[in-house]
């Protein structure tokens, strides 16, 4: 291949490069610009992450207007997430069901009756919420609700009696779930937190405590907080699972492109070099285009149909269109088996790979040092010196490709 034609199809590849940039630049802003502006639309009809804040329980001291803290006994708590994703635009949103049961213990270890003061607030002022239930020492508790400032009750206790507040409720909540301590008190005694999952792939906010304990329960979990007396400024809190989004996955794969069409020149120049095939720049620049078609077509299909079919639909088209251009361009010099494999593996492979977390980076090295050593073996013998000063000629019967 001389230089000016190897100059040629250098700008092809970056022709396309631009070509990528420019589809994943719009939509990355069709995707940000869809989560921004439907975000807003989720939290007004499903709620906001929630953050359950304890109760707080305080008793005045006597001969003031000042108050302490008191510290339940007992702290026994029960949350069911469930999970219920829903959809909108190239979005998936992580929406969960809640359903929170907290009991709280307190004992009056005075000698004289004690009046304490409970306060509840809600983990959303906004919040919709069924089945609340205030019960006292299994008696109703009927009482005013306000979301916005919580609900407050007084505990008469006579000396050494201990009294059981139980609290339950259902609601709905976004992205992640929390449970924060009471600052003002700093401890939490016999505490017993149980976290029921219908999700396995179980993640802790940062800085929270992560569970003690983990049981698997059919398709989800079982997550336990225990401990006799917890000091700790954490909070504990569990991550909702994210579904896989197709605006930001076409995104990364638009943005990656570029490196599977470079795998994908550096095989067709091999090809070039080991079966002499008069291959032009324009060649190149229809291989490019069918490469581009796959992107094209998943970017704006992924928000109508399934990501997965709207990938599949794709990568056949982009590798129909690649492989029986070529065929009918390069007639049988061209060994179209061959392109079929590479297409296959370098575009659709290393593409779908995105699809999984953690696993992309493995799977482009992995790529990359099968593909130089397969270069590595099949050019050992080519005399470079005649491929970058003469022209190649076509041959009327290709060799084949050394085993």
């Amino acid at each position: 291949m001389s230089f000016p034609r190897m100059l040629a199809v250098g700008l092809v590849f970056l022709f396309a490069c631009a070509g990528w940039w420019i589809l994943g630049a719009a939509t990355a802003v069709r995707s940000s610009d869809l989560f921004g502006r439907l975000g807003g639309q989720v939290e007004s009809l499903w709620g906001t992450p929630l953050v359950q804040q304890a109760p707080a329980f305080s008793v005045n001291v006597p001969g003031s207007q000042q108050t302490r803290p008191v510290m339940p006994s007992k702290n026994e708590i029960k949350v069911g997430l469930t999970t219920d994703y829903r959809k909108k635009g190239l979005m998936w949103f992580s929406t969960y069901n809640c359903s929170f049961d907290g009991t709280y213990t307190i004992k009056n270890s005075e000698e004289v009756a004690q009046k304490i003061c409970v306060h509840f607030d809600f983990p959303s002022k906004s919040g919709t919420y069924d089945n609340f239930s205030a019960t006292l020492s299994g008696k109703s508790l009927n009482i005013p609700v306000n979301t916005q400032d919580g609900i407050s009750e007084i505990i008469e206790l006579a000396p050494g009696e201990s009294k059981e507040i139980r609290l339950t409720y259902r609601t709905r909540g976004l992205n992640n779930w929390h449970y924060k301590m009471d600052p003002k008190v700093g401890r939490v005694q016999n505490l017993s937190l149980v976290v029921t999952t219908d999700f396995e792939a179980v993640d802790y906010p940062e800085g929270s405590l992560s569970a003690m304990d983990t049981q698997k329960s059919g398709k989800g979990a079982i997550l336990s907080w225990t401990a006799t007396d917890l000091i700790s400024n954490d909070d504990i809190g569990v991550i909702i699972p994210e579904k896989l989004n197709p605006g930001p996955l076409t995104t990364r794969i638009t943005f990656f492109a570029p490196v599977c069409l470079l795998f994908f020149f550096v095989l067709v120049g091999t090809i070039n070099v080991l079966y002499k095939v008069d291959i032009h720049p324009m060649h190149y620049w229809f291989v490019a285009a069918g490469f581009f078609a796959f992107h094209l077509l998943l970017s704006y299909m992924a928000g109508i149909i399934n990501i997965h079919l709207a990938f599949a639909i794709s990568a056949v088209v982009s590798v129909a269109l690649v492989t029986s251009y070529m065929y009918a361009a390069l007639k049988r010099q061209f060994p179209w088996k061959v392109a079929i494999a590479g297409q296959l593996f370098y575009l659709v492979l290393f593409s779908y790979s995105f699809f999984f977390k953690g696993i992309t980076g493995l799977t482009i090295a992995i790529g990359s040092v099968i593909t130089l050593a397969v270069l590595m073996r099949v050019t050992a013998d080519v005399n470079w010196n005649n491929v970058f000063t003469g022209r190649a000629k076509p041959v009327s019967t290709p060799p084949p490709l050394p085993e």
